[in-house]
């Protein structure tokens, strides 16, 4: 399958597996990542070096059930099924994050195993230069989730996400426990956004090993545009600044009007992922 070098490929971001400046290597972004899912779901993370694999069984979402490929170069057909094996339990299609850049090789090897795969799927961000004085909605009101409001922010995550409501009474009891555990883990920071009195959106702020990562932002449709999101994301940045934690991440789709908005916020693209998702057992 001949292919058109990607706009991040002309670009140059992530020429190697060791992001811009003097941040940590992108591999302990991604363990961010995976480790704050499986916090929140409860489910398990496996480092193999080359990749990383992330699987919660209690919740079959691709966010929270995927492996992610550092090192594509080191991909083999015995690699591949020790992934795909740590997935097995998932009832989905197996999938891969693959960071670029891919070679030839191993797009020739993704396509004979039966992958279908989306180039520059997702965009990895660092805050590098946070604005000094952004503008925030005085209107929305801020605070840290409670034991008592786990149910309100799960419905609003879901919701704002667009998930089928038919979802909702299985989901709703399994995150009830997962975010009730989470709330325990000295480095979860969960964050319930509010328009007057009604619960508008929701932020997940993951902090492990001098990383920070921001996670699960989610605006209810009707309340999008009004600055819920950005006063979101300030008061993530506030008290990650305040943690004293070296690094703060996050992850969005490539090229979408979300990156345009974590870059006026100071955030800057440090590498991208193509999305393989196998199309047969």
């Amino acid at each position: 399958m001949k292919r058109k070098p990607t706009t991040v490929e002309k670009r140059g971001i992530s020429k190697d597996v060791s992001v811009i400046g003097t941040q940590p290597p992108l591999r302990e972004l991604v363990l961010n990542e995976a480790r704050a899912y499986a916090v929140f779901t409860g489910g398990r993370v496996r480092d193999h070096g080359f990749a990383v694999s992330l699987a919660c069984e209690q919740l079959p979402d691709p966010r929270f059930n995927r492996a992610y490929l550092l090192q594509s170069e080191l991909l083999t057909a015995e690699s591949l099924q020790e992934l795909a094996n740590d997935l097995s339990s998932v009832p989905l299609p197996f999938r891969m994050d693959v960071f670029l850049p891919v070679s030839k090789r191993i797009e020739e090897f993704l396509e004979r195993t039966l992958f279908d795969v989306t180039e520059s799927f997702a965009s990895e961000m660092v805050l590098t230069k946070p604005s000094d004085s952004p503008e925030s909605n005085p209107a929305v009101g801020i605070e840290r989730l409670s034991q008592e409001k786990i149910d309100t922010f799960s419905t609003v995550l879901m919701n704002s996400y667009e998930m089928p409501s038919e979802v909702f009474p299985v989901a709703l009891p399994i995150l009830h426990q997962t975010v009730s555990q989470a709330l325990e883990h000295p480095g979860v920071n969960l964050y319930l956004a509010y328009l007057g009195s009604e619960p508008v959106g929701v932020l997940y702020l993951f902090s492990e090993n001098g990383v920070g990562g921001i996670y699960n932002v989610g605006v209810l449709t009707e309340s999008r545009k009004q600055g819920v999101a950005r006063a979101l994301m300030l008061r993530a940045i506030e008290e990650w600044r305040a943690s004293g934690h070296s690094t703060l991440c996050l992850q969005c789709r490539a090229e979408s009007f979300q990156e345009r908005f974590y870059q006026q916020l100071g955030f800057e693209v440090v590498a991208r992922r193509n999305r393989a998702i196998r199309t047969e057992a």
